[in-house]
């Protein structure tokens, strides 16, 4: 897949080309219908010549869609991908390839790629960092578009060996008494495992911002006390986009660690994406710093002010053209662009009618002051 870095590239770069942008559900789980991809892709084709009435430039878009025949890779020839896609100009293929996510079927010819179906497809590169703790070791696992890569494992030991002799507690009053031997080396022994705990710890949050970046999500399991005191550990420094797993245990095969990651990718992805909207539903208005509906986004978007966009499928489905405008807009003055789901998309359509961005500075949203300009 595209990173989004390559798939911004790749829209400026063909921004003033004519880009027949094809987009396939091709995922299929019957042998039977590992052809059906081929008259589905000629009725796009077919739906989106009907619409250009320029004989020259239906001429160009033969010859792109002529390219798609026998594309490379081919729906086919990766049976059982849950997507497709292809960027056509009518000289070559600029790009064809796979996607983790079944994209709405679409073909659409115009100028430069149409991206804002692929931006949701994005979201599965987003890895999920696994960390299953015990008291004295760690293993690593990194999840991300269906593929599991088993990364490291930490293991720390105690350093610390018992001291011999009778060990003495603190005297009361002025009367030294000598503790219970069994007393005192169960509390040395403790205090050697939270210090060995403690180095453990500070190793997997460096492991984990090697391994992560600063945009993965960081899933914790584990034996369920030494998870949890990960956790606690971490919970600053990866607020928002860490999740503990009560369930999730050390010796987890693979089928568990992938169940569980997607489950964490997509509660996390839920519910940072419910408080973002929130955020910029609460800001928005006046000269805060976020823009929700359509009227505003449009005056933020001529001001180059937007930093992040957020567009929500429906808006997506109901105004692709719009959409498009509006995600190269951000995208060509630095922005970015994320696409929410579930309940946080479902707000942000009743709230502002499926769009909202926050802004790099605070602008004055009325229509009066647009039309006093």
């Amino acid at each position: 897949m595209l990173t989004p870095a390559e798939l911004i590239a790749l829209q400026r770069r063909l921004v003033e080309t004519k880009v027949l942008s094809v987009y396939l559900d091709s995922g299929v789980t019957d042998p039977a219908m590992r052809e059906a991809w081929r008259p589905t892709l000629q009725n796009v084709l077919r739906e989106a010549r009907s619409q250009i009435a320029d004989a020259a430039e239906r001429t160009e878009f033969d010859l792109a869609a002529a390219l798609l025949q026998e594309p490379q890779p081919s729906p086919e020839g990766t049976w059982g991908a849950p997507g497709w896609v292809a960027f056509v100009t009518s000289d070559r293929p600029r790009y064809v390839g796979n996607l983790p996510v079944a994209p709405g079927t679409l073909a659409v010819w115009r100028n430069g790629p149409v991206i804002a179906p692929y931006l949701r497809a994005l979201k599965q590169l987003r890895p999920v960092i696994v960390a299953l703790v015990e008291s004295g070791s760690v293993r690593l696992f990194r999840y991300a578009v269906g593929e599991l890569e088993v990364l490291d494992e930490l293991t720390v030991t105690d350093e610390t060996a018992p001291r011999a002799g009778r060990p003495t507690r603190p005297s009361v009053a002025g009367v030294s008494a000598r503790a219970p031997r069994g007393a005192v080396g169960s509390e040395s022994a403790s205090r050697r495992r939270s210090a060995a705990f403690e180095r453990l710890t500070s190793s997997l949050v460096q492991r984990l911002v090697e391994f992560g970046g600063r945009d993965s999500w960081i899933l914790i399991g584990g034996t369920s006390k030494w998870a949890g005191l990960a956790g606690e550990a971490l919970a600053r420094q990866f607020a928002g986009r860490m999740l503990v797993s009560a369930t999730l245990d050390h010796d987890a095969g693979r089928n568990q660690i992938i169940d569980a990651a997607k489950r964490a990718a997509t509660e996390l992805r839920a519910t940072q994406g419910a408080a973002l909207v929130e955020q910029l539903i609460d800001r928005a208005g006046g000269h805060g710093q976020a823009a929700a509906g359509v009227p505003a986004i449009q005056r933020a978007l001529r001001a180059n002010a937007v930093d992040l966009l957020l567009v929500t499928p429906r808006f997506i489905g109901a105004h692709e053209g719009q959409v498009e405008d509006f995600v190269r807009a951000a995208t060509a003055a630095g922005g970015d662009v994320e696409i929410p789901s579930g309940n946080a998309a479902e707000r942000l359509d009743n709230a502002a009618d499926g769009v909202a961005a926050r802004l790099r500075f605070s602008i004055d949203q009325s229509p009066a002051a647009e039309s006093n300009a």
